[in-house]
């Protein structure tokens, strides 16, 4: 490539490395593409001109080559690891093989160079081939400079399909309990990749047998499924939604809302996607409680639905809708009488059948009640257009201004089944 040739036109030795290596043996898409060299960042940059000084410290910087950013780093080697994640000290060398020395794994340290040659030290092609994941050198050497290497040991098994060395199952049984040295942030990182990636069932069986997130700085094992809970039947290519992906996982480990929202803020997910989660989990929660899976006449299903999916969020509903429609074993373990009734295309066309989801989306507003009745501004209007809402969503009401003034009218702010009710 051109950069490379840049690089060698300069007088020094460079090579892609790394992960864009093993994909491309494998076939897969490139994402990410690392260049490892023999010139120093200074001379790099004097070589390129323009570049972003994105890791100095450890010899990176990142080249703009035709819009795409390429990773080009130092040949370098790292002593010990106090932290049990970085390096205490980086120190620049002039081999190759030294360089690929102090990574992971044996398919992760692998380099070609322009003339196409591949450079494999660590036999990382032969792993490939066996279709196991294998460290460079001594397992439990390699866990202790980094434990996150024993999370990514488990990712890596389960997006390419291959097993874990015996070896490095050693090593990782020996060094579980560095886990705690890692930040909360990259323990949630690296399961959200599990959860997002080829065989999330796979990764968190793996996981779940591996007993390491009960090594976590925070209590996280608890909260996820073990492996006879993973639904055996889940069809997670049909989740592009890695929320809906967690939503799967956190129902099979009986997680209520509550205890999603705190896994989610434990692992460091943000504000937004912790709420998304924990009220996808209240929809289960509320649906239980009103005797959803009970109910055996389909006007009542739709109306707890309805019901539901009001106090939780259309958006909610529909996401726990995606996760139970993905893993048919959850409906199955939550209808005690059988799945008779379990008919989640009904429950998406009453979702899409709904004239408003929420009070924004009614014919009349707030003000307009208060004009209407002549009643000071209070919580009653809340309460009003939550009963308007209902109605409507239910077809009770046309969403039209003057039904729903004239049903307004008679509001006295009781609650529903009492002469209040709208």
């Amino acid at each position: 490539m051109k950069l490379i040739a840049s690089i060698e036109e300069a007088g020094f030795a460079a090579y892609l490395v790394g992960g864009c290596v093993r994909d491309r043996l494998l076939g897969r898409a490139l994402r990410d593409i690392d260049i490892a060299t023999s010139a120093f960042p200074e001379q790099v940059t004097a070589i390129f001109g323009k570049v972003v000084p994105t890791g100095l410290k450890h010899g990176t910087v990142t080249v703009l080559e035709d819009g795409c950013p390429f990773e080009v780093t130092t040949f370098r080697r790292e002593t010990a690891y106090s932290d049990g994640r970085h390096p205490d000290e980086v120190a620049f060398v002039p081999d190759l093989r030294t360089d690929l020395s102090r990574r992971d794994f044996t398919f992760n340290a692998m380099a070609v160079g322009s003339d196409g040659c591949l450079v494999d030290p660590f036999e990382g092609e032969a792993d490939l081939r066996r279709r196991v994941v294998r460290c460079v050198g001594d397992a439990r050497e390699r866990f202790g400079e980094d434990a996150l290497r024993m999370l990514r040991a488990i990712r890596f098994a389960a997006e390419l399909r291959f097993e874990l060395d015996e070896e490095l199952r050693s090593g990782l049984r020996a060094q579980r309990e560095r886990l705690a040295l890692v930040a909360m942030e990259r323990i949630g990182a690296e399961l959200d990749k599990m959860a997002g990636g080829a065989d999330p069932g796979r990764a968190f069986a793996l996981l779940a047998d591996s007993g390491l997130t009960r090594h976590a700085k925070e209590t996280v094992a608890a909260a996820l499924p073990g492996r006879a809970e993973l639904p055996p039947d889940a069809r997670w290519s049909e989740l592009d939604d890695e929320n809906a992906r967690w939503a799967v996982l956190l129902l099979a480990a009986g997680m209520d809302a509550a205890g999603a929202g705190e896994l989610a803020r434990s692992l460091r997910f943000n504000g937004k996607r912790a709420a998304r989660l924990a009220a996808a989990l209240r929809v289960d929660g509320d649906l239980r409680e009103a005797g959803f899976w009970e109910a055996t006449d389909e006007a009542g299903r739709r109306r707890i639905w309805i019901r539901t999916a009001l106090a939780c969020g259309t958006e909610a509903a529909g996401l726990w809708l995606q996760a139970m429609r993905a893993a048919p074993s959850l409906a199955a373990r939550r209808a005690a009488g059988g799945c008779a009734y379990w008919q989640p295309e009904r429950l998406a066309a009453w979702l899409r059948e709904m004239p408003a989801a929420s009070v924004s989306g009614l014919a009349v507003r707030g003000d307009e009640l208060v004009r209407l009745t002549g009643r000071k501004p209070g919580p009653w209007v809340a309460a009003a257009l939550a009963s308007l809402l209902e109605r409507v969503a239910l077809g009770e009401l046309p969403n039209e201004a003057g039904p729903l003034l004239q049903a307004a009218s008679s509001f006295t702010g009781e609650r529903e089944g009492e002469a209040g009710r709208i």
